[in-house]
């Protein structure tokens, strides 16, 4: 029998294919999606992200400003050891480091 780890209230619509787990900050593994309202949630249980809008919990928000249609989320430098989320929308792809609240590659 399959037993629920943790639940999570987001009162917002999420996107199908735009749900991954990373570590943004090298130790522990932060849900992120892409909501209704072109942002993207992150849900930091141990951790927050005090540059980035807080919600209720350990939920942030993204503004990403495009209906987002991929996400992605993976180590692209090893010396940085820690995960970076990639964003893709239907012009653009968005490499971004959600721990120091930068952009890393930006391509249209």
């Amino acid at each position: 029998m399959l037993v629920p780890v943790f639940s999570l209230q987001l009162n917002n619509k999420v996107f199908p294919r735009t749900v991954a787990v990373g570590k943004f900050n090298g130790k522990q593994s932060c849900l992120v999606g892409a909501t209704a309202g072109n942002k993207v949630f992150i849900h930091s249980p141990r951790d927050i992200n005090p540059q980035a809008q807080q919600l209720e919990g350990n939920i942030s928000l993204l503004n990403v400003n495009q209906v987002i249609t991929s996400l992605a989320c993976g180590q692209l430098d090893e010396q940085l050891k820690k995960d970076l989320l990639v964003v893709g929308t239907s012009t653009n792809i968005v490499a971004y480091d959600i721990d120091r609240n930068v952009d890393i590659f930006f391509k249209e």
